[in-house]
């Protein structure tokens, strides 16, 4: 009897997998093109190191690369869902692999070399002259799928050190103090993170302990490692040895609203903090300034053209950030705009003014970018190249149907 062969039939879930990596790599690749198409329809001989308040050519890519029209990169980085960092950075980084790294240009058309590797290789080279980049991608063509970053950053050093010794820069002191304002606990906490030499580290910990020790003396029952903590901010005010009379250097700002009598939030950093958390920072030696939540719905209008900063305040509130498509620089370090300029007209008013940062500010005033508010904190963009977009607290919508896929044979 003959024996029965076991046959083994691949998982359909697992090959559905591969298919569509395969279809991501290909897409990623089909976009990268795309891109560099684009590019060439927008390039410029203009001289990137002319200082002007209108457009700036840019130079994203390494010495040799095209240069670029600025205003309609920010067109790109839209269309491409990203920031205008984000979306430069891609440009800039695709510039630099189809014009500087031949052959590992020529290995992401064959798929032998990810996308995403590729970028990782060519923002490593944008600081290496031609002849160190061409050293790179000659080393490289060969072992691309089996280069590791550490590898590759020994490569990009060493052809720094053959083909521009002067550029090498010196050992790079990793000495740093952190502060993560951007996750806040409830009672108001953050943490610190620091590198120091070692005689500041001393002197640091002599002061902590000094600090801790007068606040025993003057009666704190807190742990050590709270009052150390406390004294760590006595010394960012100057106040060691503690003195009342010292006043202080940055307020902190707290909204309080009527509604919601257990909680308030913190301006600074805009995360909600507890009332006791109030109190206690009330009863030290911070200043509080507690205000209350303004109407973000109320109309205001003045007669000038500079906001004031009740005005400003109000704008900085409602819209958080710079308002541009995909931008998340914060409102209160970004331009007033006036939607419709003040000299056709337009009110300085809520309902015409709008933070951009200064970027956006100088591709709405110099270029075909232009916008309106539909509702407040809701903005129609429509871009030079005529696709639109929806900016409001959910962040941005592209709102241009998206070409359709071809039918599946």
């Amino acid at each position: 009897m003959p024996s029965a062969t076991a046959t083994q039939t691949a998982d359909p879930a697992l090959a559905a997998v591969r298919t569509h990596q395969a279809a991501t790599r290909r897409a990623e690749v089909a976009t990268l093109v795309a891109v560099l198409d684009w590019a060439l329809e927008h390039t410029t001989d203009d001289d990137p190191h002319t200082v002007t308040f209108g457009e700036r050519p840019l130079p994203l890519g390494g010495v040799g690369c095209p240069v670029v029209e600025e205003f309609a990169a920010y067109d790109l980085a839209a269309a491409m869902g990203m920031s205008t960092d984000a979306g430069l950075g891609y440009l800039g980084r695709a510039l630099e692999l189809r014009h500087r790294l031949p052959r590992l240009w020529a290995a992401v058309l064959a798929g032998r070399l990810p996308v995403w590797k590729a970028g990782r290789i060519a923002e490593s080279t944008m600081r290496l002259p031609l002849d160190g980049a061409a050293y790179v991608d000659a080393r490289l063509a060969q072992s691309v799928r089996t280069i590791t970053f550490a590898q590759l950053d020994r490569l990009v050093t060493e052809a720094l050190a053959r083909y521009a010794p002067q550029d090498v820069a010196p050992p790079t002191d990793e000495r740093h103090a952190w502060i993560d304002l951007t996750h806040v606990t409830l009672q108001g906490h953050v943490r610190l993170d620091a590198l120091l030499s070692v005689p500041d580290a001393m002197d640091l910990e002599d002061a902590l302990q000094t600090g801790a020790s007068r606040l025993t003396d003057a009666g704190c029952e807190e742990p050590l490692d709270v009052r150390r903590s406390i004294a760590l901010g006595d010394l960012a005010r100057g106040e060691q040895p503690l003195d009342l009379t010292t006043p202080p250097t940055r307020p902190l700002v707290v909204h309080l609203h009527q509604d919601s009598p257990d909680l308030g939030r913190c301006q600074t950093t805009r995360t909600p903090v507890t009332v006791e958390t109030i109190r206690t920072w009330c009863a030290a030696f911070t200043k509080v300034v507690i205000k209350p939540v303004i109407d973000l719905e109320q109309h205001v209008h003045v007669e000038a053209y500079e906001a004031p900063d009740r005005l400003r305040e109000h704008i900085e509130l409602r819209d958080l950030t710079c308002v541009f498509p995909h931008c998340r620089r914060p409102a209160n370090r970004c331009d007033l705009d006036h939607i419709t300029p003040h000299d056709l007209g337009g009110p300085t008013s809520t309902d015409n003014l709008a933070p951009l940062c200064r970027r956006h500010h100088r591709a709405k005033t110099h270029s075909h970018w232009t916008y309106r508010m539909t509702d407040p904190g809701t903005y129609h963009w429509t871009a030079p190249s005529g696709l639109t977009y929806r900016r409001d607290h959910h962040g941005t919508t592209p709102l241009d149907p998206p070409p359709a896929e071809p039918a599946e044979p």
